[in-house]
């Protein structure tokens, strides 16, 4: 007696119509989706081992078709800080980590306000990254060897290279870190912060107490309300905080110690160079852009001169990087036309004055492009 019957008799077609986006409701379901859904209804079922994640990189649909079929990109972000990525009274999200979730958007849909917004926090973000929740993480994501090795995942390149610091109160007595024997510092647990802060204690600092957090919301409430000495994280963060949310600034102080290198930039899961190398040359495109001086003001006019030849391949007049990243030929442009360059939308967030490391090469910084050729 058949215990189970197939009613699938042409498998070939099967898996063609599986291969390609159908509608469920409102959304695409792709392969990832119905494998994701498949495995976590029925986990017993074989399928999950050829749906899931042990399919190669070769097989899977990459994550661009997949936000191009939905018509809008979703994009991990966390209350980084005003400046940074924090959300209004009225619910909209703005910040320098913001701008870069639109400027992707504006590369791949013409259209930056194509994205929706997904909070995450410290403690789940890698999570929600490697399983597919968010097409991106674009907050203050540290590129380390053990979150590319053992974490899987891939930093596509860096948008801004930071530090880890320390502000704290002026009545702790202390202008430096190095004046400091104890005291109480709040920090982010499941973050490169608290691993730096827990060498910088066993090594030099043992007079100070680890008080962590699991949230940045709380770990900043936390601070304000001087339930820790000392807050510690990426420096322009503590810039920001020290700026826009202490009630009496004159009362914190920024040391000027700086104990890690922190760069930071997106996030996507491994094993898509497809999709990789869309966010990765959206990054890119902001900082070329500035060193060919194209502005959000003068890319029209610019478009309409006789630019150079890198110009007119990233402009999409000349050449076909558009259709060979999987984009339109103006993604570039419509990156410049509605979110700026890199210089403009750090000074938009972050303020016009001394950029440090994050110039461009040309004024003795490290952001630099590769050709657009």
């Amino acid at each position: 007696m058949e215990l189970f019957e197939p009613r699938i008799r042409d498998w070939s077609a099967f898996w063609h119509d599986l291969m390609a986006p159908i509608t469920c409701g409102a959304k695409p379901l792709t392969l990832r989706r119905f494998s994701k859904w498949m495995c976590s209804s029925f986990p017993c079922l074989a399928i999950c081992l050829t749906l899931g994640t042990g399919v190669s990189a070769e097989s899977r649909m990459s994550r661009l078709d997949e936000v191009m079929a939905r018509g809008h990109l979703i994009c991990g972000i966390n209350r980084s800080g005003i400046g940074l990525s924090e959300i209004s009274k009225d619910g909209k999200w703005g910040g320098f980590f913001v701008d870069f979730c639109q400027v992707l958007a504006a590369a791949l849909f013409g259209d930056k306000e194509a994205v929706e917004y997904m909070e995450v926090t410290d403690s789940n973000r890698f999570q929600a990254t490697n399983a597919g929740v968010i097409d991106v993480l674009m907050a203050n994501t540290t590129w380390t060897v053990v979150r590319d090795s053992e974490l899987k995942l891939a930093f596509t390149t860096t948008v801004y290279y930071d530090g880890q610091g320390f502000l704290a109160y002026r009545k702790l007595g202390a202008k430096t870190l190095a004046e400091v024997e104890t005291g109480k510092v709040c920090v982010s647990r499941n973050t490169t912060t608290i691993l730096n802060l827990q060498d910088l204690v066993a090594k030099e600092k043992p007079g100070l107490e680890i008080v962590p957090f699991g949230s940045l919301e709380t770990l900043y409430t936390a601070f304000m309300k001087r339930r820790c000495d000392m807050l510690t994280y990426d420096r322009v963060m503590l810039t920001a905080q020290k700026r826009y949310r202490a009630s009496n600034p004159e009362e914190l102080i920024l040391y000027p110690e700086i104990i890690s290198k922190e760069p930071l930039g997106p996030v996507v899961q491994q094993g898509d160079p497809k999709w990789f190398d869309v966010v990765q040359w959206s990054v890119f495109a902001t900082i070329a852009a500035e060193e060919m001086g194209l502005t959000m003001k003068n890319v029209d006019a610019k478009k309409k001169q006789d630019p150079s030849a890198e110009a007119m391949r990233f402009l999409g007049l000349q050449g076909k990087i558009g259709s060979q990243l999987g984009l339109d030929k103006d993604w570039a442009y419509n990156i410049v036309a509605q979110v700026g360059n890199y210089g403009e939308i750090y000074s938009r967030h972050l303020g016009t004055g001394d950029r440090g490391v994050n110039a461009l090469w040309t004024n003795g910084g490290l952001m630099y492009s590769p050709p657009f050729r």
